[in-house]
């Protein structure tokens, strides 16, 4: 049913720029030598105290210029370069599906975990422009006839517009076959549509819809393969199959029962013939959808995470480079701090979990890494961010994929799937064992028929959220300049991603990691 539509309001704000941490200073304090002490001979044995030789005392780089890897570890923490504060509770994230520097960030007033409480709400539009600048220090320190400056990219982010809510926002999803098209989930049981022309940030509404009065919508999601075909999860249990029309006007076409608790989160599968459930009693449901107004139950799993299932994830994610080459798997977060793996590929019901990480918090979102160019398209892209959808002929990366999982008090995680460490094969030296052998899946083997085993890890931690609940994150994939390798004369590009996580005080916390 449709209903009025909701105010706009654009205008450019104020300009946030990255800032530069402070220099980074050298301290060093000579060793403390003292002398071995002994005592005077006598009866008892001879007694001896070590000398107090301490290290050079000094604080290294603190920068936010990161090394050439995996720019952090669960150790060292990579350093944010821009922070900001909505004004509002944040409740969802997400980076623009066909322009990288769109940037749309929703707010609710009210308590998540009881989003019936009310508030109001709001979706803010930004623009995440990638400006070139040096790397800090450079002109004063390097540049000469023999050094030019060094490079970076960081972006400047600036307000375009808002769009006020009656109610809370729970969740901002683009369009797969559409990405101009936005659709935000209120608290009230409506459902919105805005068409966000690329480049322009003028949000335009489409449609407003009451799906369910007075029930919160935790989670809208369009399938992958059908542009006629979405679904909306309630906090009254239910889960609604929607029919969109070719004006995105939607209508319901089936209504798929629960448990009885709310439904946080729903995935497709990557091919669209699957819809997974997930419930706040912890219940993971598998429907058919190839026919979305008689979808089947295929099975039905309670065991998963008994404190409830808070986020849900197909694997490989739709759009990745690595689809058709790795097992088929179901990533889900729970209330209980754990990231599960499921493998889809067996043909199990229900599936089987191959791989449990504690991520010390609970896991409100889990949101795939896009995915980035293959290292030798780089050239020719050049430096700045990269979106998958406005370079369809552009290859694509397969190794390095990952997730960004909103997690904990204060905390995002960068999860990546890599090689399993004790697996990785080493080819012989003439090649003779290299082969283009491939399981059911597309999984490569090796010549003894031997499958690559690929395991998750949880390599980087953001943890400037002092202790407040990080409830939504969002990526972006991008090249940057290399602050420490040349190429024939150039400065080296590196490709990484661009996080932004966000937390219920406000705070938006951006930061970058780097894969070479």
């Amino acid at each position: 049913m449709g209903t009025k539509a909701l105010p706009i309001h654009s205008r450019p704000g104020r300009l946030v720029e990255p800032f530069q941490h402070p220099p980074p200073k050298l301290e060093m304090a000579p060793p403390d030598m003292r002398p071995w002490t002994m005592t005077p001979p006598s009866l008892s044995p001879l007694h001896m105290s070590a000398p107090n030789m301490r290290l050079p005392d000094f604080s290294p780089i603190q920068d936010h210029m990161p090394l050439p890897t995996l720019s952090a570890s669960t150790f060292i923490p990579p350093q944010s370069f821009l922070t900001h504060h909505s004004g509002m509770a944040v409740s969802a994230v997400a980076f623009g599906a066909g322009d990288a520097e769109l940037l749309c960030i929703g707010a609710c007033q009210g308590e998540l975990d009881e989003p019936g409480a009310g508030g109001s709400g709001q979706v803010v539009v930004y623009r995440a422009a990638d400006v070139e600048r040096e790397v800090r220090g450079d002109r004063e320190v390097v540049a000469g006839p023999a050094n030019d400056v060094r490079l970076k990219i960081r972006p400047s982010l600036q307000e375009m517009a808002t769009i006020p809510t009656p109610a809370g926002v729970l969740s901002l999803q683009f369009s797969p076959h559409d990405p101009e098209v936005l659709a935000v989930t209120l608290t009230n049981g409506t459902v919105s549509l805005f068409r966000l022309p690329h480049h322009t940030y003028a949000p335009q509404s489409l449609s407003t819809h009451e799906l369910a009065p007075n029930t919160p919508i935790h989670h809208l999601l369009f399938s992958p393969t059908n542009p006629q075909l979405a679904a909306a999860a309630l906090a009254s249990g239910s889960t609604l199959l929607l029919r969109v029309s070719r004006k995105f006007k939607l209508s319901t076409l089936s209504t798929l029962p629960g448990d009885g608790s709310p439904v946080h989160r729903l995935a497709f599968s990557v091919d669209g013939k699957r819809l997974y459930t997930a419930t706040a009693g912890g219940t993971l449901t598998s429907y058919t959808t190839s026919d979305p107004q008689n979808p089947r139950t295929r099975w039905r799993d309670d065991t998963t995470h008994p404190r409830g299932i808070t986020s849900l994830l197909p694997w490989p994610a739709p759009g990745a480079g690595d689809i058709g080459h790795k097992r088929r798997a179901l990533l889900t977060g729970s209330a209980d701090g754990t990231f599960r793996v499921l493998d889809m590929s067996l043909g199990n019901r229900p599936p089987l979990a191959t791989q449990t990480l504690d991520l010390h918090g609970t896991i409100w979102r889990l949101a795939a890494l896009p995915p980035l160019p293959a290292s030798s398209e780089l050239k020719a892209l050049g430096a700045g961010v990269f979106c998958a959808a406005a370079h369809p002929d552009v290859e694509l990366e397969r190794e390095h994929v990952g997730v960004l999982a909103s997690a904990g008090k204060g905390a995002a995680r960068v999860l990546i799937h890599k090689q399993k460490f004790e697996e990785v094969f080493l080819p012989k030296r003439d090649g003779s064992d290299i082969v283009d052998w491939k399981t059911q899946d597309g999984v490569k083997m090796d010549a003894e028929g031997r499958e690559k085993q690929y395991w998750w890890y949880d390599l980087a931690d953001i943890e400037e959220h002092e202790g407040e609940e990080v409830w939504a994150g969002d990526a972006v994939a991008m090249i940057d300049y290399d602050p420490l390798f040349r190429d024939g004369g150039e400065q080296r590009l590196r490709r990484g991603w661009r996080l932004c996580s966000a937390d219920r005080s406000g705070g938006v916390i951006f930061w970058q990691v780097y894969v070479e």
